[in-house]
């Protein structure tokens, strides 16, 4: 059975500022901002391979097969495909990637969302942020 998609930004939408997101969300566009899943529910969001976001990513279910300059913060599943770019620290539970996948940072495996979260907190505060100017 499939998911059905909550929320679809398409290729010709150019954001700017934080998309705060629940259930399962596609991006095709261009994010100058954070994208942050409500934790209450499951959440699954699809980075396409034209898509860009400048900060960082924040979710239960990650697919990325974009560009991501920011921060990776997966609490379930991150899968980087073929196509991704990551230029940031990915913080993750269970990861799986493709041949081709590129990330130009740390991979910090955490065994529970709590773990996830100390580190999200210290990061992404206004004063240590490193990915929003």
């Amino acid at each position: 059975m499939a998911e059905k998609i909550n929320t679809l930004i398409g290729s010709d939408v150019s954001i700017v500022g934080n998309i705060f997101y629940k259930g399962t969300m596609h991006l095709e566009a261009s994010v100058d901002g954070s994208l942050v899943a409500d934790k209450s529910a499951k959440s699954m969001l699809y980075i396409n391979n034209k898509s860009k976001v400048k900060g960082y990513v924040d979710g239960t279910n990650l697919a990325i097969n974009g560009t991501v300059n920011g921060n990776v913060y997966a609490y379930d599943l991150l899968q980087l495909g073929s196509d991704a770019l990551i230029k940031g620290d990915i913080y993750y539970k269970s990861i799986e990637m493709e041949v081709g996948a590129k990330v130009d940072g740390r991979l910090i495996v955490c065994n529970s969302a709590e773990e996830l979260d100390l580190h999200k907190i210290d990061i992404e505060s206004k004063e240590n942020s490193n990915t929003i100017t």
